[in-house]
């Protein structure tokens, strides 16, 4: 599966690594899916006033396209986050095409 990651700042190698595992795994749940792209970037929260990192998945499969986005204090908080919302959505779409 090819993995685009991007962001506006340079990505440190374990948060690389971190990205490419959590999605990698997706391929044990789902054998179909063409590519990923994962978007990094840092947010002040307006109301808390204090720095987010949000990280966005776009999971590229036949026929359609997953998304999820997660806000938290870490990147790798983040991910994880975004990675569960992805394998929800991808295992529900397994589960309907197996119908």
């Amino acid at each position: 599966m090819k993995i685009d990651i991007q962001a506006p700042f340079q990505i440190f190698d374990h948060i690389r690594e971190m990205i490419e595992d959590k999605l990698n795994k997706m391929s044990t749940f789902y054998e179909h899916i063409l590519g990923a792209k994962v978007f990094l970037r840092d947010e002040v929260n307006p109301f808390l006033h204090k720095p987010s990192r949000v990280v966005e998945i776009q999971l590229e499969v036949p026929g359609t396209t997953f998304f999820a986005e997660s806000t938290e204090e870490t990147f790798e908080q983040a991910l994880a986050s975004a990675a569960d919302k992805i394998k929800k959505q991808v295992l529900k779409h397994k589960e309907k095409a197996e119908v």
